[in-house]
C-alpha cells in the first residue's frame, strides 16, 4: 500500500515538472508597452513652470510598462490633439462656456520635436516643452496642451494611456496657480476718507494672491471681496490691484521696494510710505529666544483706492503676512 501512495507521488510530481516545462511564464509577465504618464484623469499635472524673463520648460512624459526590461529600443511619436480637452470640458462644466479650460496658445510654447526613443535599459522618454509669455496668461484660467500617441509611427502602446492632458501651472516667488495661496492681514488698517462720516475697519481675513509676471502679483484692495469665485470674474477685474517687486532697499537686503498700480479699471494711488506701512516687500525673520527661527513673506502697503469716481477714498496700511520654509522651497 505505501509503495502504491509513493508510486501516485511521484506519477504527479512528474506530471507537475513537465506542465511546468511546457508552460510559457513569459506571457503571464506585464507587456512592455508604452504610455503617457497621466492621473487617473488622464491629466499630468505634476510640474510648475517659472515666471522667469528667459521662460522655462517642462516635459511630456512617455512610460514604458512591463514587468522585465525590453530587450529593445522603443519609438515614440507624439501628435497634438483635442478630444480629451474637450471631454474635460463638457463632462466639468457642460454649458457653462465662460467657464471652459483652454489651450495654450501657440505664442507660449515651443516644442522642438515629437519624436523620440525609450532605449534598452531604460523606461521613460522626455519632451521637452519650453513656455515663455506666460505673463499674458488669465491667472483665473486653467489651460492646457493636449497630446496622443501617434499610432502609425509608435511601438506597442497601451489604449488606455494613449492621451494626456499636460496642465499648465505658473508661479514666481510670491505665488503658484498651482494651489491657492493666501497671505493673512496683520496690524492693518482700512480707512474711510470721508469728512462726514470717517470709517476705520481692521480686516482679519486673508487675501488671495495670484502670480502675474516674474515679479508681480495680484490681489484685491483692501478688504474687498470677490463672492464665489466660480462667478467672480467681474468683480475681480473691477476690484483687483497689482503689486510689482523691484529692487532692493539700501537698507535691508531681505526687502524689495514695491510699487501698487491698478489690475483693471480701479482707481488706486500709492501713498508715501507711513512707520512699517513702507511700500515693500519683506523676507521677515522672527526668532525666538531659544533659537528657533519662523520665516514670513510679507507685503506691506501704503495706498488708497476707491471703485467709483464719485466714492470717497479707501486709505490702507497693511501687513500682509505668509509663513514659509525656505528649505521646502529650495526642494
Amino acid at each position: 500500500m505505501k509503495h502504491s501512495i509513493k508510486r501516485a507521488c511521484y506519477i504527479m510530481m512528474g506530471v507537475a515538472m513537465i506542465a511546468c516545462n511546457s508552460y510559457d511564464f513569459e506571457q503571464e509577465q506585464y507587456k512592455n508597452e508604452v504610455y503617457l504618464l497621466s492621473n487617473s484623469n488622464l491629466i499630468y499635472d505634476r510640474q510648475v513652470a517659472e515666471l522667469k524673463q528667459e521662460g522655462d520648460t517642462i516635459y511630456l512624459m512617455a512610460g514604458l510598462s512591463g514587468t522585465l526590461n525590453a530587450d529593445k529600443p522603443f519609438k515614440v511619436a507624439l501628435i497634438e490633439a483635442d478630444s480629451l480637452f474637450k471631454a474635460y470640458n463638457k463632462s466639468n462644466y457642460d454649458i457653462e462656456t465662460d467657464r471652459y479650460a483652454r489651450l495654450l496658445p501657440g505664442e507660449c510654447y515651443t516644442v522642438p520635436s515629437l519624436e523620440g526613443q525609450i532605449l534598452v535599459g531604460e523606461t521613460q522618454v522626455k519632451f521637452p516643452v519650453y513656455l515663455h509669455n506666460l505673463d499674458k496668461l488669465s491667472p483665473d484660467s486653467i489651460y492646457f496642451l493636449n497630446y496622443k500617441i501617434d499610432s502609425s509611427r509608435t511601438d506597442a502602446f497601451n489604449p488606455k494611456k494613449d492621451e494626456v492632458l499636460l496642465r499648465i501651472f505658473k508661479e514666481n516667488d510670491y505665488s503658484t496657480t498651482q494651489r491657492n495661496v493666501y497671505y493673512n492681514y496683520t496690524s492693518s488698517y482700512v480707512t474711510l476718507l470721508d469728512k462726514d462720516n470717517p470709517l476705520v475697519r481692521r480686516p482679519t481675513n486673508a487675501n488671495q494672491v495670484f502670480p502675474l509676471g516674474s515679479n508681480s502679483v495680484r490681489m484685491l484692495a483692501g478688504d474687498e471681496e470677490f463672492g464665489e469665485y466660480k462667478t467672480a470674474l467681474d468683480r475681480i477685474i473691477e476690484k483687483s490691484i497689482i503689486v510689482t517687486m523691484g529692487e532692493q532697499t539700501s537698507k535691508n537686503p531681505l526687502a524689495r521696494h514695491l510699487t501698487i498700480e491698478p489690475y483693471r479699471t480701479i482707481d488706486v494711488v500709492q501713498l508715501t510710505p507711513f512707520e512699517i506701512y513702507d511700500n515693500t516687500f519683506l523676507i521677515n525673520v522672527i526668532s525666538t529666544p531659544d533659537g528657533r527661527s519662523t520665516y514670513y513673506k510679507e507685503f506691506r502697503l501704503h495706498y488708497k483706492y476707491r471703485l467709483n469716481g464719485s466714492d470717497p477714498y479707501k486709505e490702507v496700511k497693511a501687513i500682509l503676512r505668509m509663513e514659509y520654509s525656505p528649505r521646502v522651497e529650495l526642494l
